[in-house]
């Protein structure tokens, strides 16, 4: 156990042309900023219920019933919890679980043909939850986009384009861990959009330490009709780190609308060979005014298409002497949380440890505030 690490859970036992036009800017030109608050984490071996806390990939706010609720990956037992996180003076004060609630398919319409690797959690109406899943598509499980009720039960699922599927006449295809991993209702209350980590097969290559590869694909679900109706693309940066090894990624992981064609995306890359310190985490404002609507394209190569804006808002590596041991880990999910006492926007971020041990990686909350300029 590390002796500075906080101990959480109260588990009452504790993102020119490639022909895209993509720009991107360190500099922020926008009034909108982020700066960081505070950091709490959660002791790996904490167990609730007989699950153990790990994975949280997803996690959501409910400001009506001030309760959050977290979903967690371990795609052999699909779960979420629901939790209380207290802030006093902009700090954490108290981090509980207080319900798991299990995926559960009493038809047998989902869960028994599909895989659920569960990405992100997002409320659906008064009392229904919607998440994305990632399948395994190694293994032809399709990814999903679903909605339970509030005790877990299956009750549909989102069609999607046919690219996204293993088992489809498609020529394009998605990669393995690399489909829906982000999740946001869009603020018309319409649909919700759902974010690709990586680009589809197709599409093109994915990022390296040389080259910032093809723009993934992000699309708009309408839940009238059940299906998608939008879609545009976001440039992903470079590799930040040479990959001492073989496996080195860079993806969209998380995202947050902010107004019609403004959003906050989370980047996170990660470089084997850097043991604890092989982590980047971005936090992008994009901007999709004048976008490509890209849902009908097959494939993105030899096309032109106008990719969403960028601009850097923050990055962890400016943070990483704050943190537990250094360690900027898996940020795989952000939700708006309160209001602060000064008015500002909190922000709240996880990462996701893979279920590995505490000497690997941490399951870590982030809480910073977004606030204007004056």
């Amino acid at each position: 156990m590390l002796p500075n690490i906080k101990f959480v859970f109260v588990v009452i036992i504790a993102l020119s042309l490639i022909q895209s036009c993509g720009r991107i800017s360190t500099k922020n030109e926008n009034t909108i900023n982020i700066q960081y608050l505070d950091e709490y984490v959660i002791y790996n071996d904490s167990i609730f219920e007989g699950s153990k806390i790990g994975g949280l990939s997803g996690i959501e706010y409910n400001k009506e019933k001030n309760t959050y609720y977290v979903v967690c990956d371990d795609a052999k037992n699909p779960r979420f919890y629901k939790a209380s996180i207290t802030l006093e003076n902009n700090k954490f004060n108290k981090v509980a679980v207080d319900q798991l609630i299990k995926i559960k398919d009493q038809h047998n319409q989902f869960l028994d043909k599909n895989v659920a690797d569960l990405e992100a959690i997002r409320t659906f109406g008064k009392d229904k939850f919607i998440f994305a899943s990632e399948g395994s598509i190694k293994h032809n499980y399709n990814p999903a986009i679903f909605i339970t009720d509030a005790a877990g039960n299956y009750r549909k699922k989102f069609q999607l384009p046919s690219y996204f599927l293993t088992d489809s006449t498609s020529v394009n295809k998605p990669r393995h861990n690399g489909i829906f991993e982000g999740l946001v209702n869009d603020i018309t209350s319409k649909g919700y959009w759902a974010a690709m980590e990586l680009p589809l097969e197709l599409d093109g290559e994915e990022p390296t330490i040389d080259n910032s590869g093809t723009p993934v694909r992000i699309t708009h679900f309408n839940i009238n009709t059940n299906q998608a109706d939008f879609q545009f693309t976001y440039p992903l940066d470079k590799l930040s780190k040479d990959p001492k090894g073989k496996f080195g990624v860079n993806g969209v992981t998380a995202l947050q609308q902010l107004t019609k064609n403004q959003f906050l995306i989370v980047e996170r890359g990660y470089a084997a060979g850097y043991g604890t310190q092989g982590n980047t985490v971005r936090i992008y404002l994009t901007n999709t005014k004048d976008v490509t609507n890209t849902l009908d394209f097959e494939s993105l190569k030899d096309k032109k298409y106008q990719s969403a804006t960028k601009q850097l808002l923050f990055d962890f590596e400016s943070i990483r002497n704050q943190l537990t041991d250094q360690i900027i880990d898996n940020i795989e999910g952000i939700t708006f949380g309160p209001i602060l006492a000064n008015g500002n926007q909190s922000l709240l971020l996880i990462s996701d440890n893979n279920f590995n041990p505490i000497t690997e990686q941490i399951n870590q909350l982030i809480l910073l505030e977004l606030f204007k300029n004056p």
